[in-house]
């Protein structure tokens, strides 16, 4: 919505990639119980999406940690605010009980008032390798679970390598 693509794009891709991506995770919703017996939600799921694909980023976290029994406070890129904005609209439309899925806006720090606020269980970023290590430092002595998709999504992103070798070795491992 907000972030200069094509309405084709948006139109013929996006939407329909979110309809399956939420309907797959509706599934598991289903079958969570069954499959994964003992199965302990995490609780309150920090989000942060960056501004490429707003729409399709929300869903890929949105959709799972609902599907999973936890709620999401989402934080979409300070740029492109107005598609999460829309979203929570839709959630209120279509009666989601509040607070299950909160979007707060903002610039980094806002980010960073999420990332170390004490009631969140789980944090899930995507975004940059240099963002991704300054959150990690800030959240070094907290115990909570994170997903991280960084940059190129390669851990070898993310943890620094000794040499060209051991980066050959990790894309390898990752790829090929």
């Amino acid at each position: 919505m907000d972030n200069g693509k094509p309405i084709r794009e948006s139109r013929d891709l996006d939407i329909p990639l979110v309809a399956r991506h939420s309907y797959h995770h509706a599934g598991w919703a289903q079958l969570l119980r069954q499959e994964f017996p003992g199965y302990v939600a995490c609780g309150v799921v920090g989000q942060i999406i960056p501004w490429n694909f707003p729409l399709l980023m929300l869903a890929w976290k949105i959709a799972p940690a609902l599907a999973t029994g936890n709620t999401v406070v989402l934080k979409p890129a300070e740029f492109t605010p107005l598609t999460a904005l829309a979203f929570a609209e839709i959630c209120q439309e279509v009666g989601l009980p509040a607070g299950v899925v909160n979007i707060v806006t903002g610039d980094g720090t806002t980010g960073e008032a999420l990332v170390k606020h004490p009631d969140v269980d789980k944090i899930a970023f995507t975004g940059s390798t240099e963002v991704g290590r300054a959150i990690r430092k800030a959240t070094a002595q907290v115990t909570r679970r994170f997903h991280w998709n960084l940059a190129a999504s390669r851990p070898s992103s993310f943890l620094r390598m000794p040499t060209w070798t051991a980066r050959w070795k990790g894309w390898w491992m990752e790829f090929g």
